[in-house]
């Protein structure tokens, strides 16, 4: 009987993630690349928002959550995590000011990204996933925004 050390390749979202016997494996190459272009993107959109967000803006925005929850789903798969998580009330992570949201979501996006870079999966799960609420949050407010403003036209 040949025991072979290689995990298997797994298929999570259309994407084959396999783990290589030496280096990073894909999954974390993958990872690292997503969540330093959603850092970048919600960068870009602290510098440029002001007042109420653009939809370019939001969409920006909603791109950076998709590549979180991305990562998220990859560091639960490696750490064998099953719990999906719980029901979070998102007003601990609702803030006044949409600047301010972005903010706290880049700052744990920040120590998630290290702890991940570290090796931490535990950390860096529990930080991505509040760097994703506060964005939940943010674009919860912004699609809400839009539906009274659908209302009060018709």
């Amino acid at each position: 009987m040949v025991i072979n050390n290689r995990r298997p390749n797994i298929t999570l979202l259309g994407l084959s993630v396999g783990v290589e016997d030496s280096g990073l494996s894909e999954w974390r190459t993958e990872t690292t690349r997503d969540l330093g272009e959603a850092k970048a993107a919600l960068e870009s959109a602290a510098k440029s928002l002001s007042g109420e967000a653009t939809a370019t803006q939001v969409r920006s925005v909603w791109a950076a959550y998709a590549r979180i929850e991305k990562s998220i789903a990859f560091i639960r798969l490696e750490i064998e995590e099953e719990n999906p998580g719980r029901f979070i009330p998102l007003g601990r992570y609702a803030v006044p000011d949409e600047r301010q949201a972005i903010q706290f979501a880049l700052k744990r996006l920040s120590k998630g990204t290290d702890s991940f870079a570290l090796g931490d999966f535990r950390l860096a799960l529990k930080d991505l996933r509040d760097a994703r609420n506060y964005l939940r949050a943010f674009l919860r407010r912004e699609r809400l925004k839009r539906v009274r403003k659908g209302r009060v036209r018709s």
